[in-house]
């Protein structure tokens, strides 16, 4: 049985423990994972739907056809043309599946796919089963850790190999860019992400956009980024100072290190993965910054950037070996500085697995 007959067996048997009929997914990590075929979200509706009893359905753009079949001969596909448009194929869809429950992505479905499958479903049993289908990459195997190390270890090496280039004057973007020639050059297949690169009063905003403004002395710099390789992404954040720091950048920054590291200690088999949140952020609460605060702690980690466990206070999903996830506290000051430090971590038998090994200590640079 091949990886991917084995993950849909998986998927399977989530559909009878939740009860739901079938699955839809659409492109994107969930599809690319039961099937090995990458393709786009794009004009087209495309749907792969898995049945509990062991029935697979496909509505697929006919120029997909010669790299659908030839990847999964075995499911019953209607192949439609731009010129008639999907609407058959999903009324097709609908006689084939009979009134059953069909759980759907619902962060990632777009109401198109939506629409014409409520527009055919008997009874409009489609209902959203995110929640169920978390289960379904949440752990990971030997092969997906280890192309996850090798995203890790090219995205560190990039970062060095960058940093070490870097100097008062240039522009985040300008860093930006050398960070992701430095990606590839090291073996990076793609970008998790579009790389965050901030510094100064930027860096507060913590999803904020690289721009044109020099770096300038005491300014912090932060960069957050990941390469992909084997279908899996890093994701890393690590916060520099141009030339030296503030007392009190200082102290904020050693305030997020120490959170990041009571995280990390607090990964344990059978706990809460809230309660890493809790470790972290305590931290940070305790503070005299706990103003400061925007965001939890970490989110999973693996086929998409941000994917299941999310690591906040309340998520009482307990750790398991195999799960992997991030731990990223991280203070920001409007006006003036942000500082996050996150780690890529594997849960294994004994604790946290710490994927990432850059040094976490306070740097400068320039």
């Amino acid at each position: 049985m091949s990886i991917h007959s084995k993950r849909c067996e998986r998927l399977i048997g989530i559909a009878v423990t939740k009860e739901i009929d079938a699955f839809a997914v659409v492109p994107g990590a969930n599809f690319t994972y039961l099937t090995g075929v990458e393709l786009h979200l794009m004009e087209r509706p495309t749907i792969f739907v898995v049945c509990k009893g062991g029935s697979k359905f496909a509505i697929m753009p006919s120029l997909e056809e010669q790299k659908w079949s030839q990847a999964m001969p075995d499911v019953e596909t209607f192949y439609w043309k731009d010129a008639e448009g999907p609407d058959a194929a999903f009324a097709w869809l609908s006689d084939q599946c009979g009134p059953i429950i069909l759980g759907v992505e619902g962060l990632r479905m777009r109401m198109a796919e939506y629409a014409l499958l409520v527009s055919h479903w008997h009874k409009k049993q489609v209902i959203n089963a995110d929640v169920a289908l978390a289960e379904l990459r949440m752990l990971k195997d030997k092969n997906e850790v280890e192309a996850l190390s090798r995203a890790i270890k090219i995205s560190e090496s990039a970062l060095l190999e960058t940093i070490e280039a870097t100097r008062v004057g240039q522009t985040e973007l300008q860093v930006k860019s050398r960070l992701q020639q430095a990606m590839l050059s090291h073996g990076a297949e793609g970008f998790a992400c579009d790389p965050i690169v901030l510094t100064g009063s930027a860096a507060a905003n913590p999803h904020g956009t690289s721009g044109g403004g020099p770096i300038i002395p005491g300014a912090c710099l932060l960069i957050d980024f990941g390469a992909s390789y084997g279908g899996m992404h890093a994701d890393i954040t690590r916060t520099f100072f141009c030339q030296y720091v503030s007392d009190e950048h200082q102290r904020i920054y050693n305030v997020v290190r120490l959170a990041n590291e009571a995280g990390r200690y607090a990964v344990r088999v059978g706990m809460p993965v809230g309660s890493v949140d809790d470790a972290a952020t305590s931290v940070l609460e305790k503070s005299s910054y706990a103003d400061l605060i925007l965001h939890k702690t970490g989110h999973g980690l693996g086929h998409d950037i941000h994917e299941a466990p999310q690591i906040m206070r309340g998520n009482n999903i307990p750790m398991a070996q195999g799960m992997v996830f991030t731990v990223e506290p991280g203070l920001y000051k409007h006006g003036e500085l942000g500082v996050r430090i996150e780690d890529d971590i594997h849960v294994g038998p004994d604790g946290a697995d710490c994927l990432t090994s850059l040094n976490r200590q306070l740097q400068t640079f320039g």
